[in-house]
């Protein structure tokens, strides 16, 4: 997967949690002319003129999906006053060879509807409940359900579009609807509740299934029949990617509106998302954090802060717009990527918090305000946060999402709750930091580790056992050792150990490396205290390195590994050892305390496995590195969503013999 095709899955993630599935029936912000009408005749179908319709006008028609069936609900961060603007705001454009002439208005400026904070994802294959209202004056229209396209050509004309981009669907009316697939080999379709249709005249297929758009939703013994059970199961939607689209066609003046879209997705199974770090987290760990799913291979997430209120800005190129290759839209948050891999996007979305200053220099086309959250992707199953992202985060409860996908499916789509706190009650006392009665002082977070620089104490049972988890970081800020509660800890002595230390050792004083070894120091050694204190199973010890030294390291032919020093011997040995690049991050696993120290060897000598490094791109992170690829969110509502929308249901509801 190409950086670009990376940065728009996490697009695809940003606009699921951040925009509204609403488009209202006024006035139009982008208006099409289409300079060569011939170009857009399907079937006595003609299309001279597309309006897309403003999203933020209160008076608008929805969409809701309803949970009649083994669903989960995204809660949205807290979105209030929207608003967009347009640069140029008109002008003529080429898009595949055809002329058209656009022109745009500003998006008006109004709050997110309560009831659009919220996104319903279907876990288990059904078919889709849900109900279409608006004002009284909008009148009527077509609703259609079109299932989203696996695979596209990023290249494709509008010829191949209609092909390739909307195969398979349904046509509502308010008795009955209408199936249609097409694929190369085979049509397949099914006409249930006496909808008019002429395979001749799509104009007319239109015009004839209209429905009262103040209300309509499919009838529900259609639902049942078609969802799994029923008894048309077999043409029921399978998992997968779909958008509800709501569109309106004046033969004659050859005007189509688009009136209102919503994206479903509906999985197959529940997955999870999994978050590596402890809940609360604790920033003064200064450790990174883990975000993956099972059974992906690409993976995106966005950590908002909740409780907050946001405002969101849209600036969007007309020119980029235009230019988009496959339609895309304002709301489909789900199908979006396979319609804009390898593009640039033409929106910049701009997250404002609470008043908190935004840094709208960084490199990016998803800019949120400084402290308020961070996102980024990964080609793997797992993503990393870096502790500096993480430490760059005001203190607060986060909402984690997560997108997992298999090539350019959707598979897995998540929330959790993460707690981010600056440091544990109690804790972190430099040096001795050892309170009276054994343990840390004031109240411990029974899910997260107490920190401590220097010396930190530990409270076990008779046994040893450790019943709270400690993270000791040495006075340098690079080493941590973390002692995780239920591993048993017990000093030379065999009896249970009341605490631990971590300190740097002086270069001068690190033991030699034998004449003719193949590794060389690296310039980091510590001593874990007391000497010989045992742990069961192992703990981790890492060495977060400073940028300017990672810099210095080469990579291509060396790698990193701990050693410990073995008095006795004299000699230095392996302890297991993983690096991420990615977070300059050293991990080794040891049972034993001795002195450590970090060494190169070529990569050709048998070491320790190398931890697979994750790819990480943070949107917001003050204190750290801006990122070197932006990270665009394509959800503009495509200037040729409804050429594609009803052109493709003339085209395989008329081939249906």
């Amino acid at each position: 997967m190409s950086s670009k095709s990376g940065v728009l899955l996490l697009g695809v993630l940003i606009a699921l949690i951040c925009i509204p599935a609403v488009v209202n029936a006024a006035d139009p912000y982008i208006e099409v002319k289409l300079t060569d009408p011939a170009q857009y005749t399907y079937r006595s179908l003609t299309i001279e003129t597309v309006k897309i319709l403003d999203p933020l006008d209160p008076q608008a028609i929805e969409i809701k999906l309803n949970e009649t069936a083994p669903s989960k609900i995204l809660r949205l961060p807290s979105v209030g006053e929207v608003n967009g603007a347009f640069d140029p705001a008109e002008g003529p454009y080429s898009h595949g060879g055809n002329s058209v002439y656009v022109t745009t208005s500003p998006l008006g400026t109004s709050n997110l509807p309560e009831v659009y904070q919220n996104y319903l994802i279907y876990t288990e294959q059904t078919f889709p409940d849900f109900k279409v209202t608006g004002p009284d004056s909008v009148g009527f229209g077509n609703v259609l359900l079109l299932k989203c396209p696996e695979n596209l050509d990023p290249n494709a004309g509008f010829t191949e579009l209609f092909k390739d981009s909307f195969k398979e669907g349904y046509l509502f009316n308010k008795t009955g609807m209408l199936y249609f697939k097409y694929d190369s080999s085979s049509k397949t379709g099914a006409n249930y509740g006496g909808l008019f249709y002429d395979e001749n005249d799509l104009a007319s297929t239109l015009e004839r299934n209209v429905v009262e758009l103040n209300y309509f939703c499919p009838p529900l013994e259609l639902v049942k029949a078609f969802s799994p059970g029923g008894d048309h199961a077999n043409f029921g939607p399978e998992p997968g990617e779909y958008i509800i689209t709501v569109v309106q066609y004046d033969s004659a003046s050859k005007t189509m509106q688009v009136l209102a879209a919503m994206p479903v997705l509906i999985l197959d199974g529940n997955p999870t998302v999994t978050w590596n770090g402890d809940n609360p987290y604790y920033q003064s760990q200064n450790k990174g954090a883990t975000v993956s799913f099972d059974n992906v291979d690409k993976i995106a997430y966005a950590l908002v802060k909740e409780n907050s209120d946001y405002g969101l800005s849209m600036q969007v190129d007309t020119k980029k717009l235009a230019e988009t290759s496959i339609p895309t839209s304002i709301i489909d948050a789900i199908s979006i990527l396979k319609a804009s891999a390898g593009k640039e996007s033409p929106v910049t979305y701009i997250l404002t918090a609470d008043g908190a200053e935004v840094d709208l220099d960084v490199n990016s086309q998803f800019v949120i305000a400084k402290g308020y959250g961070c996102s980024g992707y990964a080609d793997a199953s797992s993503v990393t946060i870096a502790a500096a992202d993480l430490k760059a985060l005001n203190p607060g409860t986060y909402s984690l999402y997560a997108l997992g996908m298999n090539g350019q499916k959707v598979v897995a789509v998540d929330q959790k709750e993460v707690v981010i706190k600056a440091k544990p009650s109690g804790g972190g006392g430099g040096g001795g930091g050892s309170p009276s009665g054994g343990g840390p002082s004031g109240p411990t977070e029974p899910s997260g580790p107490v920190a401590y620089e220097g010396t930190g104490s530990l409270m076990t049972d008779s046994t040893g056992i450790v019943v709270q988890s400690i993270a000791v970081s040495a006075v340098d800020g690079v080493a941590t050792v973390i002692v995780p509660a239920g591993v048993q800890a017990l000093d030379a002595n065999g009896n249970p150990l009341t605490e631990v230390g971590i300190e740097p050792l002086a270069s001068d004083a690190v033991p030699a490396v034998p004449a003719g070894a193949v590794f060389a120091f690296a310039g980091y050694a510590y001593v874990a205290s007391p000497a010989g204190a045992t742990f069961d199973p192992a703990i981790t010890l890492t060495m977060q390195i400073p940028e300017d030294v990672w810099n210095t390291l080469d990579l291509e032919s060396e790698q990193l590994s701990v050693k410990w020093y073995n008095e006795e011997t004299g000699l230095w040995e392996d302890v297991p050892t993983t690096f991420d690049p990615e977070t300059r991050t050293v991990r080794a696993t040891v049972t034993h305390f001795s002195i450590f120290a970090l060494f190169t060897e070529p990569i050709e000598a048998t070491v320790t496995p190398i931890e697979t490094p994750t790819t990480t791109t943070t949107t917001t992170a003050p204190g750290g590195e801006t990122p070197t690829e932006g990270l665009p969110v394509t959800m503009i509502l495509g200037i040729f969503v409804v050429v594609i929308i009803i052109a493709a249901a003339g085209y395989f509801l008329l081939k249906r013999k």
